[in-house]
């Protein structure tokens, strides 16, 4: 039986090609891409969990505001009565079943997120764009939470629940006016994304500046040549 030595096996299992294992720009940029590539995949970890946990606030607040709602308005609510509260808590409960595809819907979207982009221009990659804006997030994703409610708004403005000094209009869309209080899972959750997907960037611009150098050393080979 032959004997291999350790590098002659490695090159049978990892077979390498000739130009990357000469060219040691050419292997940076290789393994840069490799790390960027890791990175989001660390990232799309923390979107799904982040979803998850916006599925629990979502639905937390939601009970929380009809109830509020309910409570503060105790003249309509009798007014209304038994046949006039039962299809609102029906749609209500019907919003609270169907939560999930509500926040899949809306917050889902691959341009909130933006280490979900093929591009390696560090333009698209800015540095704090998902820096927390004190306990309601960043503000790249606040409209979007804001739109979960949208329904709960309708429902509750329809009904005389509650008014517009709670709730506007914009782009035919019913938005909560207020700011919302993330809950702090939400909050740990994308302090983590805000912390990786500022290294995404920095890898990127590291990336683009192998890339400028590489074009560089091509220009002069090619006057060199001539």
């Amino acid at each position: 039986m032959p004997v291999f030595s350790d590098i002659q096996i490695a090159k049978q299992c990892f077979p390498l090609n000739a130009a990357i294992q000469g060219d040691p720009m050419v292997r940076d940029k290789k393994e840069k891409r490799f790390e960027i590539d890791s990175k989001k995949i660390e990232l799309d970890f923390l979107r799904q969990q982040f979803l998850v946990e916006c599925k629990r606030f979502a639905a937390k607040t939601i009970e929380g505001k009809i109830r509020s709602a309910v409570s503060s308005n105790p003249e309509t609510v009798f007014s209304l009565g038994k046949e006039g509260l039962s299809p609102i808590k029906d749609k209500v409960n019907h919003l609270l079943d169907h939560i999930s595809d509500q926040v899949e819907e809306i917050m889902n979207q691959d341009e909130l997120w933006r280490h979900t982009r093929d591009s390696l221009a560090a333009k698209d990659f800015p540095e704090d764009l998902y820096l927390p804006a004190g306990k309601e997030g960043p503000r790249i994703l606040a409209e979007s939470i804001q739109k979960i409610l949208s329904p709960l708004g309708e429902i509750l403005l329809t009904h005389g629940l509650d008014t517009q000094k709670n709730w506007e209009s914009r782009e035919k869309t019913i938005l909560y006016r207020h700011p919302l209080e993330w809950s702090k899972d939400m909050i740990r959750i994308m302090d983590q994304y805000h912390e990786l997907f500022n290294e995404l960037s920095k890898l990127i611009r590291e990336y683009e500046a192998l890339d400028v150098k590489n074009s560089g050393n091509d220009a002069l080979e090619l006057w060199d040549s001539i």
